[in-house]
């Protein structure tokens, strides 16, 4: 021991600097640990005589923070801190180099709605003096037919920038009737009065068109504004802060009493992303508790009912498009805006040659049109085959294959097309060996069918695996 050193047990405390302090086990190990006032962490050195650089990932509390020496030290900064300089610094960077120069320039729609609003806001002002004056009139009628030429195209305004303007208060001013029960019964008569005769000009200025148009872009504000509470919570002793963004909100369903017509979803756990909006949520929860097409009687399907009518033809344009017969299906003859995955609802019947299920995914996931494709193939089996009982006839022109996310040297060389009337009988439509069109994960290719089918044609389709894999080792499908 010295006055530079403290030892207690098997432990050694020592200060070769003013500013560093050095921690040694002895025990066996002679592993060390240094503490520098000007480091935001630790160093440690191994027995081997390794070094490692350890950062906080929050400072300490002011009592901690005075340092050790009478000397001026500049500020530790630990991980968080660093985190939040770093997006503060690219926040005013993006805002200097993109918004400061868009605010001073405004795009030149949205000058013409500041300008709408002043309009309107005049003629209010103007009415409001004089109501037999025909300038207020004129005035609201101009503001009106210059909004219908900015509503003409759909694409001239957006959402943001109708919220924005103030366009939307503005005219909160205008369809409104300050008749509040606090006046008296001669001004309520008043604002009566006026609110009927700004009404009359706005149905004679205002086109159905422009109204239709108003009323979608009224509708994609509030989908865009209408979120859910995010709450930020956030202390000089830590928090969450951005990282309450990363954390799902958990709702439990409970069907409302009395309530018959929607599915019993009671008890159903569900997971939301906290920056979703409550139209989206709305969507999802109408796709859950009401009745879709798929869920009533297939005689009432549209596709069924457009075959039953006539023939439906189809041509191919490009790998996943949306002229194909699982599309149509999924889609009730491109009656619906969504596509559902036919063999999830049961409008399609995909088996296999490993029964129910399979060793990674699901039998549906081969019908996926997922942006990504999806992990789903069997076992190792020379004679794995994929079947799928489209409940339709068709005579096959062309069918594309997308290889499963995994890795290349799994992807299928050689194979066969099989149609069957039965599910029992099969034919063969297309075969191909050593083929090697699909590679990669998520690779697609497209294959016509050459040959007429006669008759009714083929409900059922199989891919039968007839040779192994890219990697020449396995039979995987």
């Amino acid at each position: 021991p010295s006055e530079a050193t403290i030892i207690v047990g098997n432990w050694s405390l020592s200060c070769s600097k003013p500013t560093e302090l050095n921690i040694v086990n002895s025990d066996g190990q002679q592993q060390s640990t240094t503490l520098k006032e000007d480091l935001p962490g630790f160093l440690f050195e191994s027995n081997r005589g390794t070094k490692h650089s350890f950062t906080a990932e929050t400072s300490l509390g002011p009592e901690f923070s005075a340092g050790w020496s009478g000397k001026k030290t500049k500020r530790l900064v630990s991980k968080a801190d660093q985190t939040k300089q770093k997006i503060r610094k690219m926040a005013r960077d993006i805002y200097e180099h993109y918004f400061e120069v868009a605010q001073a320039t405004p795009r030149g729609i949205v000058a013409d709605l500041a300008n709408i609003v002043i309009k309107v806001d005049t003629a209010i002002k103007k009415q409001a003096k004089s109501n037999s004056s025909s300038e207020w009139k004129e005035v609201l009628r101009s503001a009106l037919t210059d909004l219908s030429e900015l509503l003409h195209e759909e694409s001239n305004v957006s959402a943001y920038e109708l919220n924005s303007s103030g366009l939307i208060q503005c005219f909160l001013k205008l369809f409104g009737s300050a008749t509040s029960q606090d006046k008296t019964m001669k001004v309520q008569k008043k604002a009566a009065k006026l609110h009927a005769a700004r009404l009359a000009i706005i149905k004679e200025a205002l086109p159905t068109a422009t109204t239709i148009a108003l009323v979608k872009k009224l509708l994609s504000v509030l989908e865009t504004i209408e979120k859910l509470p995010v709450y930020l919570y956030d202390s000089s002793n830590g928090g969450y802060g951005l990282q309450i963004l990363t954390k799902r909100l958990r709702f439990r369903l409970e069907r409302g009493p009395g309530e018959t017509g929607l599915i019993d979803r009671t008890g159903r756990a569900l997971k939301m992303e906290p920056l979703a909006t409550v139209r989206q949520l709305e969507r999802y929860l109408l796709k859950m508790v009401a009745k879709q097409w798929y869920d009533f009687e297939r005689s009432s399907f549209n596709f069924i009912k457009k075959l039953e009518e006539t023939p439906v033809s189809f041509n191919y344009q490009s790998d996943f498009d949306s002229e194909g017969l699982i599309y149509w299906i999924g889609t009730n003859g491109r009656t619906v805006p969504d596509w559902v995955n036919p063999a999830q609802y049961g409008l399609v019947v995909v088996t296999s040659s490993e029964g129910r299920n399979l060793p990674y995914g699901k039998l549906e996931d081969i019908l996926s049109r997922d942006s990504n494709a999806l992990n789903c193939h069997t076992n190792d089996d020379r004679r794995a085959w994929f079947a799928i009982d489209l409940g339709v006839w068709i005579h096959p022109k062309a069918y594309t294959m997308r290889h499963a996310r995994g890795y290349g040297r799994s992807a299928v060389r050689s194979w066969q097309l099989q149609g069957s009337k039965d599910g029992v009988n099969w034919v063969i439509l297309s075969e191909h060996s050593n083929d090697e069109r699909l590679g990669e994960p998520g690779s697609t290719a497209t294959w016509t069918i050459d040959g007429e089918t006669s008759g009714q044609g083929f409900r059922h389709v199989r891919i039968q695996q007839m040779g192994k894999n890219a990697s020449a080792q396995t039979h995987y499908l």
